[in-house]
């Protein structure tokens, strides 16, 4: 199921204790061991650092048909993989990118041009 337009969609999830920022929420932070939990950011752009045009998804991603599997550094400072449905020519490493949807299940970024 994916998040609706007028819902937040969080592109990272930073700790409320030290600031470590990461591309999916953890129980306990990696950095400072706060068991007191990562707030979601809000959507926010990026770029591209890599690309690979998928032409046979896996088994949980056969519905997307072909896809490119994108590489991301948010401007948040953390990477996130995620899926971007249009045209791989389009795609440059430096690529400027927006979170357009994050679908519940499998729990994947899909990724715009900005």
């Amino acid at each position: 199921m994916a998040q609706t337009a007028d819902q937040p969609v969080p592109s990272s999830f930073r700790c409320r204790t030290c600031d470590y920022t990461s591309a999916v929420a953890k129980a306990v932070c990696p950095r400072c061991g706060s068991g007191g939990g990562m707030s979601p950011e809000p959507a926010a752009g990026g770029h591209v650092v890599d690309f690979v045009p998928v032409l046979f998804p896996p088994e949980n991603l056969k519905g997307l048909g072909r896809y490119v599997s994108v590489l991301v550094k948010l401007d948040t400072g953390c990477q996130a993989f995620g899926v971007f449905r249009g045209d791989p020519e389009r795609l440059r490493v430096g690529t400027r990118m927006v979170v357009a949807h994050v679908d519940a299940e499998p729990d994947v970024p899909f990724f715009d041009v900005a």
